[in-house]
């Protein structure tokens, strides 16, 4: 017999709170890998700051993808309204790209600064700095608008302990991208970030009270 949360001619219906953890975690290894894939989709330059979305480090398709799959979860499991999935997907795209930003200000406003002055090694403890910043606050960006597109379809991520679980969570794996330009694998990023989030929202969203809008 088929699980009621995997019926699609049904209510919305959410699995236990152990399996939703479980599924998403799942989804989220899946996009994150496929996120890391060479975009398939043309280049697209920002000019303020300047910025090449679809460059290796910068696919817009990773945006795509994983707020597809969020919209996905919230149709199966929460809401029925398309325009609301269709919002929290394109809330989630949206926050993909203000991460990509605010990291990049951080990191270029943290790199050309004149912190740690002249001493020995300065401008490497403001390149680590930089990128540790820029990717604390572009990753809490992130999670944050993300969240904020989940919130819109499920009640249950409107509460204060379950969206701010969701922007912590991504604030710190956002500090992975340290280590994913230091080794110039993006991967290290967006596994841990988008199987994090996934995760996160599961967490929220699987509460027994209130999480249908």
């Amino acid at each position: 017999m088929t699980p009621a949360y995997l019926h699609i001619d049904a209510r919305p219906s959410l699995p236990s709170r152990a399996r939703a953890m479980s599924i998403m975690a799942a989804l989220g290894l899946v996009t994150a890998l496929i996120s890391s894939l060479p975009s398939p989709l043309p280049d697209i330059r920002l000019s303020n700051p300047d910025i090449l979305i679809n460059a290796r480090a910068v696919p817009l398709h990773a945006g795509i993808v994983f707020g597809a799959m969020i919209a996905g979860i919230l149709w199966l499991w929460v809401n029925r309204d398309p325009a609301k999935c269709f919002l929290a997907m394109m809330m989630t795209l949206a926050g993909w790209l203000a991460a990509v930003n605010t990291a990049n200000d951080a990191i270029n406003t943290i790199q050309g600064s004149l912190l740690f002055g002249t001493m020995e090694g300065a401008k490497v403890y403001r390149e680590m700095l930089g990128w540790l910043t820029g990717g604390l606050l572009g990753g809490a960006v992130g999670a944050g608008l993300t969240a904020f597109g989940t919130g819109v379809a499920a009640t249950a991520i409107r509460r204060p302990e379950a969206w701010m679980l969701i922007v912590v969570v991504g604030a710190i794996a956002g500090l992975l991208l340290y280590s994913a330009a230091l080794l110039d694998a993006i991967i290290l990023l967006f596994v841990p970030w988008q199987v994090a989030v996934a995760t996160a929202i599961a967490y929220g969203l699987a509460t027994r009270d209130g999480f249908r809008a």
